[in-house]
């Protein structure tokens, strides 16, 4: 089975197979799903907003990754409704700050799902463990471990 895999900062996207985004720790991993033309696209993000900064990758600030996977996957034949899940912000080592630095990841993640008019039905954020998302492109299924 041919397996695409998601790196920290980067959007890939599959049309079989199956899309995983590995080691989400303090990022957050979003898929995004067309299950009636089987498409999906991953994006894993580190940080909650570019502000007026215009950063060479889309994918690094959730405000502009959100909205650079739709068009992905739009210009790929995604038309919706999708399936949206996204897991990680995991507090890590226990150090100050880190809890509200992922809070603000997770508020901008879905707030930036809100604008392109989507909302995560499958919602695995925050805690303290590294996840690792599949989506089976070919089942619709996406699993977090």
């Amino acid at each position: 089975m041919k397996e695409t895999v998601v790196k920290g900062v980067s959007c890939e996207i599959a049309t079989e197979g199956r899309l995983i985004i590995e080691r989400i720790g303090l990022g957050i991993g979003i898929l995004i799903y067309d299950g009636k033309r089987k498409i999906g696209v991953g994006v894993h993000v580190l940080a909650p907003s570019s502000g007026d900064i215009k950063y060479p990758n889309p994918v690094t600030y959730a405000n502009t990754a959100v909205p650079y996977a739709v068009n992905v996957l739009k210009e790929k034949g995604g038309q919706g409704p999708y399936s949206v899940a996204i897991a990680g912000a995991a507090t890590m080592l226990n150090m100050k700050g880190k809890s509200s630095l992922s809070g603000n990841l997770i508020q901008a993640v879905c707030e930036a799902l809100a604008k392109a008019n989507l909302s995560a039905k499958i919602d695995q954020t925050g805690g303290n463990q590294i996840r690792t998302m599949v989506l089976d492109i070919d089942q619709g299924k996406i699993g977090i471990r």
